[in-house]
């Protein structure tokens, strides 16, 4: 997870921006709600994929946000078409916008389905620690 990537023309080597292993989280406890909120942050989520013995088709790709709890936040899929002749390739997913619900270490599981499978297989997980820190942010100084 990064917040920006770049490709260089010449190379075709990928470079990572402002990785990200940790938010914290202030939060105005007056405004703050027993539901998940939305944390308006850019970010980008970065797989590299291997491709075996030639093979070509369609792989079905789903990844996952699961909160601390176990529970699914969010989720999206992609569908890649596999061209002859292909052993590699690297998808960049943009995300606006992370869902939380409550502090503690939250997991991005990428899974992949090959074509004729009728289940997704785990690949990848990627921890994301997330600190909420609730302040009174809202209290005006008394006029005395």
């Amino acid at each position: 997870m990064c917040q920006g990537t770049a490709i260089d023309a010449e190379s075709n080597l990928l470079s990572l921006f402002n990785c990200i292993e940790e938010l914290t989280l202030s939060i105005d406890r007056t405004k703050a709600s027993d539901s998940k909120l939305v944390v308006p942050v850019k970010f980008q989520l970065v797989s590299f994929w291997t491709v075996d013995n030639d093979q070509t088709g369609v792989l079905n790709v789903e990844g996952e946000l699961i909160d601390p709890q176990g529970q699914v936040l969010n989720n999206f899929s992609n569908t890649f078409n596999i061209k002859k002749g292909v052993k590699r390739f690297r998808n960049r997913t943009n995300i606006d916008g992370l869902p939380v619900s409550v502090p503690g270490k939250y997991t991005f599981r990428m899974k992949y389905k090959p074509e004729g499978e009728t289940k997704y297989k785990i690949v990848a997980e990627v921890p994301l620690t997330v600190n909420i820190s609730y302040k009174l942010l809202d209290l005006k100084p008394e006029q005395s």
